[in-house]
C-alpha cells in the first residue's frame, strides 16, 4: 500500500520492541515537554512562506485541518491469491492543543484486486500521532517539529495487509524556504524532509526505517514577493512538487523489502483548501509494477471556523 497522509507503510518487527506501557510513558514525557514550550506561529507558515500539504508524506506540523486521500498504485504479480493493484481512500483529522501541539488521527479503506481474480476490501489499522512544532524562525523560513506516531495493531483487516502486531514509530521533520537567500528566480523553492523509525510490538512484523524529502516551487511567493507575471489566475495559485519517499527494514526484515517511490505533481491553493494530484513512480519491482496515482483534498479548519473550537487550540487564550 502506498503510504499517504499519516501513515508510511511499513512492515514487521525486527530489533526493537516497544510495549503499549512504554508508548504511554513516551507520550507523557513528549506532552509535559512540549506543553511548557513557548508558542509558534502557523503550522504551514514560516514568515511570507505557506508550505504546500504533502500527499504521500506525513504533514511536518500540527494543525486544525483535515485531508482526503485516494491513492492507486500497480503491484508485481506475486502469485494466486496475491494484490495486483492497490487502492486506497484515506481521512486524516487534525486537532492543535496549544499553538505549537497537536494530534492526528487517521483512517484508511482499502481494496486491493487480486491475482485470478476478485477483490479484497477492508480497513487498515487505526492510526494516530502526536506533533510538536519546536522550531519556527520567520526569518529563514524554517521549520523543525518532531512527531510520535502510534499504529494499533489488529485494528484493520488482515486480508488487506493490516498487520496483528502495531508499530510506535518516532519522527522529525524539517522545512526550509530559499526566500532569505540571494538567488532570484530560485527563492520561491522549499524543501522539506522526514525521517522515522518504525518500531513493531511482536515478530514477524520488521522495524521500518522511513525516509523522504520533498522539492516544491511556489507560483503564489513568486508572484508576491519576486516577480509578478501576467499569468492566467489558476497558475498564479499553483505549486508544482515532487515528494520522494524511500523505505527499508532495519534488522531482520522477515521478507520485507527496501522500496522508493518518486511523486511529481501539482496543488492548487483555494482560499482555505488545497487540491493536489501526483503521480505514483515506483523506484523498484518492491514498490509497484507501474505508474500509479494519488490525488488529495486539504481542508483549513482554522480558516472556515477560526472562532470555534475546530479551528483553534483547544488550550487557546483567544
Amino acid at each position: 500500500m502506498p503510504p499517504s497522509c499519516e501513515r508510511v507503510s511499513s512492515g514487521a518487527r525486527g530489533v526493537v520492541m516497544i510495549g503499549r506501557a512504554t508508548v504511554l510513558r513516551c507520550l507523557a514525557l513528549f506532552l509535559a515537554c512540549a506543553t511548557w514550550a513557548a508558542p509558534a506561529l502557523a503550522y504551514t507558515a514560516s514568515g511570507d512562506r505557506n508550505f504546500a500539504a504533502t500527499l504521500i508524506l506525513p504533514q511536518f506540523a500540527p494543525g486544525d485541518e483535515t485531508y482526503l486521500n485516494y491513492s492507486m498504485q500497480p503491484l508485481r504479480n506475486g502469485g494466486p491469491g496475491t494484490p495486483t493493484n492497490s487502492s486506497n481512500f484515506n481521512v486524516v483529522l487534525g486537532k492543535t492543543i496549544t499553538d505549537n501541539l497537536g494530534v492526528f488521527i487517521e483512517e484508511t479503506y482499502s481494496w486491493n484486486k487480486l491475482s485470478g481474480g476478485g477483490t479484497a476490501y477492508g480497513w487498515q489499522n487505526q492510526d494516530g500521532s502526536i506533533k510538536y512544532e519546536a522550531v519556527n524562525n520567520v526569518d529563514h523560513e524554517f521549520i523543525m517539529s518532531l512527531a510520535l506516531d502510534r499504529e494499533t495493531g489488529g485494528t484493520g483487516a488482515g486480508r488487506v495487509g493490516s498487520s496483528p502486531s502495531g508499530a510506535t514509530s518516532p519522527q522529525v521533520y524539517f522545512a526550509k524556504g530559499l526566500g532569505d537567500l540571494d538567488i532570484g528566480y530560485l527563492r520561491p523553492l522549499a524543501i522539506t524532509t522526514f525521517n522515522a523509525v518504525a518500531f513493531a510490538d511482536t515478530a514477524p512484523r520488521p522495524d521500518i526505517s522511513s525516509n523522504g524529502f520533498t522539492i516544491e516551487y511556489s507560483i503564489p511567493y513568486l508572484q508576491a514577493k519576486v516577480q509578478a507575471f501576467d499569468l492566467p489566475e489558476v497558475i498564479r495559485q499553483m505549486t508544482p512538487m515532487t515528494e520522494v519517499l524511500f523505505t527499508s527494514p532495519v534488522g531482520r526484515s522477515y521478507g520485507a523489502r527496501t522500496t522508493a517511490l518518486v511523486a511529481p505533481g501539482v496543488s492548487y491553493n483555494g482560499g482555505g483548501w488545497e487540491l493536489a494530484v501526483e503521480a505514483l513512480v515506483p523506484g523498484n519491482r518492491a514498490t509497484g509494477s507501474g505508474v500509479g496515482v494519488t490525488a488529495q483534498l486539504h481542508i483549513a479548519l482554522d480558516f472556515f471556523f477560526a472562532d470555534t473550537p475546530l479551528g483553534k487550540p483547544l488550550l487557546s487564550d483567544q
